[in-house]
């Protein structure tokens, strides 16, 4: 009980203290002259002489950042992803001292490659159509996919602690945030070698019975990397146009994450923040089979994004 109660008291003390700065701002020196308008300054001057009590100082005003940012982009789904790349524009305004909205849009793009052969070919309708020919022996295949991404999205943010702008001295802000993103998506496979399909048959088990490491470098080089494929999508959820496969796919999805700023100017910040995706959506890698029954889990998206913001 004793620790609980430590524990609450430890909380206030954090929020006390960070509702004295402003979130993107700093905090107003109410004793510099500088900092109040020419309108101002008589009802300033009142108030610093005691001459009217009344008198309350203006707050400070909540302040805008525009950013652009760039980074890692991963696909948390069946298939072992490779690293991607994203990039994107934001821009956040605060609320309050510890509250704020962030709204922007990010493009992307990941790949995956397995380093096991699967049999699951059958339950694959976009496979069938290439491979459904080939003898029972011969119907295996290593998934690998290329998926494109527009991320738009509305996130609240929330600074667990915040940036001074005013002082000299740099300093950290760490905030959480969650928020609503939208994933727009098309995923593409590569399932033919020029016009002819791969023969995945020479690929022995000899060849898939040594180190994870090994047997993806040698598909690397077994692929000719042109993803001409659209692979197959759930028909039943959102899309455009009620398209099929070859069109770019929407899901509802929602955003959680965590992320810290350093100050490095007095308008100008740097930032780095994790941020992962529920997509609700077990296709975004092409792939809704593992091993011969369902995966589950549904697919996710794995952003790590470097910012460079700028305070307006």
């Amino acid at each position: 009980m004793a620790s609980k109660r430590f524990t609450l008291l430890a909380l206030l003390v954090v929020a006390a203290v960070s509702t004295g700065y402003s979130q993107l701002g700093g905090v107003l020196d109410y004793l510099d002259s500088t900092k109040v308008s020419s309108r101002n300054l008589p009802k300033y001057n009142e108030w610093k002489s005691n001459s009217k009590s009344n008198f309350f100082p203006p707050v400070p005003k909540a302040m805008g950042q525009l950013s652009i940012n760039g980074g890692l982009f991963l696909v948390d789904g069946d298939c072992p992803s490779l690293p991607g790349w994203n990039i994107g524009v934001s821009y956040r305004k605060a609320l309050g001292y510890t509250v704020s909205l962030r709204g922007g849009i990010n493009y992307a793009q990941g790949k995956g490659l397995d380093y096991r052969d699967n049999g699951n070919l059958l339950n694959n309708s976009v496979l069938v159509s290439t491979y459904g020919s080939l003898p029972p022996s011969a119907a295996k295949y290593v998934h690998n996919y290329k998926t494109t991404v527009i991320n738009p999205s509305l996130d609240l943010i929330i600074n667990f602690n915040n940036i001074m702008f005013h002082r000299k001295s740099s300093k950290f802000a760490f905030y959480g945030l969650i928020g609503y993103s939208p994933m727009v998506y098309q995923t593409k496979m590569d399932v033919l070698n020029g016009s002819a399909a791969y023969n995945f048959g020479s690929l022995t088990n000899t060849f898939f019975n040594r180190p994870r490491k090994d047997v993806r470098n040698d598909p690397k080089n077994f692929f000719d990397g042109s993803y001409e494929t659209f692979a197959q999508v759930n028909d039943r959820s959102q899309n455009f146009n009620q398209a099929g496969n070859d069109k770019f796919q929407w899901r509802h999805a929602f955003s959680t994450g965590l992320g810290t700023e350093l100050r490095i100017a007095s308008r100008m910040s740097l930032g780095f923040e994790f941020k992962y995706l529920w997509t609700r959506d077990d296709y975004v890698d092409g792939w809704f089979m593992n091993n011969g029954g369902l995966s589950p889990d549904k697919d996710g998206a794995i952003f790590t994004n470097l910012f460079v913001n700028f305070n307006l």
